[in-house]
């Protein structure tokens, strides 16, 4: 999460001269409801919204030129004008890819540290370039999809909650992305997106397989995040899987139907690799940083914990934690006029964060020693039922207000309160020392050298459970697969 972010150029590719690709026909039935000219400003206009959610561009020249490269060589087989697509790599650690009208295309820095080879990359790119040339989203744009992409789906609060006041919440308590946007594609456009991106990659001379072995990298990527959580720590909001639910199964089943294969596929592992070594992993520190239990942001210079048995997630404008028998979001007031007006942390609790909620207990305390204020609320849930929220507006020395947020089901607030507690009085001021300490992560690609062996690279990973798990899935090693000298792998440090 930040206050301030810097929106940084967007990669605009002009694809080369368009060639007569064979690819398939779209189904007779299918409807483009909006025109091309009001598809490409729908993408316009939607378009700083998603930079916004998912950390803006990558600010690496060198990547970006090579995905535009690989991106280009597709984009010039699919029959579409030159000036039709615009790639973007975001700056974010979550692994997903999606497109939006009008031709904009995105893929993550998360999707490409998991990718092991440049086939792999262009496989998901072509997957895109296919929603794209088959027009996916004009044929399923309603206008109230894209109304607050924003804030679409990611806030806890305002993914399960109706009821008095709970609208005013919802759109001060901050969001993860535009979920209920990305995870709309029906399957037969997921199919048939595949299809399309299977025949442009094989037409440019990569390997076709190497599509449907980034998606079992990518199962194996969240069976173990959810492993890591626990199942009720695992959130999906922008999970790749969660947005586009297809298997290796479904794009092998693409691959036999397209029936097109290079005379000798590459897959360039060697190219890829030496592209991404140094490439950020991770949280950017400009965003805050996850490291084990603990979220530190040097630039607005606080630190937080939650219990060994919760697990982080950190988004553009909130961290989200989850653990047994609840969740706790935090996020900072960001206008200005609320925090000047307000007389005190308990006003600013009453009166400014959710003046339409009946709180109940609204006292004035101390967290760590700053001055605070709590109250709780019972809310009705979208689902049937309600759920007890207890919320702690803190004053910091920076002259911010901090806001956490403790959620659980009805009466079972007090099950998690203490720890809740607990981790509420962490919050601290960190030092310029202990801000200046707080390093990005990078991939590093290192040679397997006689004697080398996964344990001793797994011990290296900066993670806190399940090295070598970790290790295998970030190498896509299969069951049975094992590292060999001569070898180079990807490692975090």
């Amino acid at each position: 999460m930040t206050r301030l972010r810097h929106i940084l150029p967007v990669l605009a590719l002009a694809a080369a001269s368009a060639l007569a690709a064979v690819l398939p026909a779209p189904p007779a039935a299918a409807q483009i409801l909006i025109s091309p000219e009001d598809a490409r400003k729908l993408g316009a206009q939607e378009h700083p919204k998603i930079l916004q959610q998912f950390g803006g561009a990558y600010d690496d020249p060198q990547i970006g030129a090579y995905v535009a490269g690989i991106a280009g060589r597709l984009a010039a087989q699919s029959g579409e004008p030159a000036d039709s697509f615009t790639f973007t790599v975001l700056n974010s650690p979550v692994v997903n890819a999606f497109a939006l009208p009008g031709g904009y295309v995105y893929i993550t820095r998360g999707t490409l540290a998991l990718a092991n080879n440049e086939a792999e990359a262009a496989g998901v790119l072509g997957h895109e370039i296919g929603h794209v040339i088959r027009h996916h989203s004009e044929q399923r744009y309603d206008k109230s999809v894209f109304t607050n992409l924003g804030v679409a789906a990611g806030s806890i609060l305002g993914s399960i909650f109706l009821g008095s006041g709970a609208g005013d919440l919802i759109g001060q308590i901050g969001s993860t992305a535009g979920g209920a946007y990305l995870a709309s594609f029906s399957r037969e456009n997921e199919f048939e997106a595949d299809l399309v991106g299977v025949r442009l990659i094989s037409q440019v001379g990569y390997g076709p397989d190497a599509q449907a072995a980034f998606l079992q990298s990518l199962s194996d990527y969240s069976d173990l995040a959810t492993k890591l959580a626990g199942q009720a720590g695992r959130d999906r909001t922008m999970d790749l899987f969660a947005t586009h639910p297809r298997g290796p199964d479904r794009v092998r089943a693409a691959i036999a139907e397209a029936d097109t294969h290079p005379a000798s596929p590459v897959y360039r592992r060697d190219a890829y690799l030496d592209r991404i070594d140094g490439m950020l992993y991770g949280d950017d520190p400009k965003e805050g940083v996850v490291r084990g239990h603990t979220f530190l942001h040097p630039g607005l210079r606080f630190s937080f914990s939650v219990p060994d048995d919760w697990r982080i997630v950190n988004s553009s404008d909130a961290v989200l934690a989850s653990g047994p028998g609840g969740k706790l979001q935090f996020d900072m007031e960001r206008d200005r006029k609320k925090v000047q007006a307000s007389r005190s942390a308990l006003d600013y609790l009453t009166r400014q964060w959710v003046p339409n909620l009946r709180l109940r207990d609204a006292e004035a305390i101390k967290v760590n020693g700053m001055p605070a204020a709590t109250g709780t609320a019972r809310v009705q849930l979208k689902s049937g039922g309600n759920a007890d929220l207890r919320f702690i507006a803190v004053g910091f020395p920076t002259d911010d207000i901090l806001r956490f947020v403790v959620i659980a089901p009805a009466g079972g607030l007090a099950k998690i309160e203490a720890a809740m507690i607990r981790s509420v009085n962490t919050l601290k001021y960190l030092s310029e020392a202990e801000a200046k300490a707080v390093r990005p992560l990078r991939l590093k690609v290192v040679p397997v050298r006689p004697g080398d062996t996964e344990q001793a690279f797994a011990d290296r990973l900066p993670f806190a459970r399940l090295k070598l798990e970790q290790f295998r899935v970030l190498n896509g090693l299969r069951t049975g697969e094992t590292i060999q000298p001569g070898q180079r792998v990807k490692i975090v440090e």
